[in-house]
């Protein structure tokens, strides 16, 4: 089975970048020579690149156990790939965040900890397979962050590129400061 990042987790922080960086063309187009501007747009599609291939790791969960991977055209740079086997798993244990939540790592008997992926989509459907191959009591987890958090996170997003788009306007209808 494959689980994929949440999708709202996807959608909010791709907003936020596009509500970051979208201004920036625009004002350097008002203030700076026009090539600049080109390589501006080609660095900011070079981050946006680097940040769809960060969110596109999948777990996958199988009869042996659960890894983390990336499609093929992710560079290695941003891969962070990791695997368990069921039969090395001992227990899980909770850690307290310095946010005050709580996330889980599945330990194996050679002392070794694995997060338990925890912002991927259908989460509960993880917990049982992990439930299923380990033993384990996953009935009590829930989600570090809750998806409330990253629809108000996209939410603001939003709001931040409709604003991005007024004063773009009003930026653009301006007299030009040459």
């Amino acid at each position: 089975m494959r689980f994929p990042l949440s999708p709202l987790i996807r959608f909010a922080l791709q907003a936020l970048y596009w509500a970051l960086v979208l201004p920036l063309p625009l004002l350097l187009s008002r203030q700076a020579d026009p090539v600049w501007v080109g390589s501006l747009l080609v660095t900011l599609g070079m981050g946006w690149g680097l940040l769809l291939g960060s969110l596109s790791q999948q777990v996958i969960v199988d009869a042996q156990g659960m890894r983390a991977t990336y499609p093929g055209w992710v560079p290695a740079f941003l891969r962070q790939e990791w695997q368990v086997q069921w039969v090395d798993v001992e227990r899980m244990e909770p850690r307290s965040t310095s946010q005050g939540g709580v996330v889980y790592y599945l330990v194996t008997q050679a002392g070794d900890r694995v997060l338990l992926p925890m912002r991927v989509a259908h989460f509960k459907q993880l917990l049982a397979e992990v439930q299923k191959y380990t033993g384990l009591n996953m009935g009590t987890l829930r989600p570090y962050v809750q998806p409330w958090m990253y629809g108000l996170l996209g939410l603001f997003a939003l709001l931040l590129l409709a604003w991005d788009g007024v004063i773009g306007i009003l930026i653009w209808n301006s007299p030009s400061p040459r």
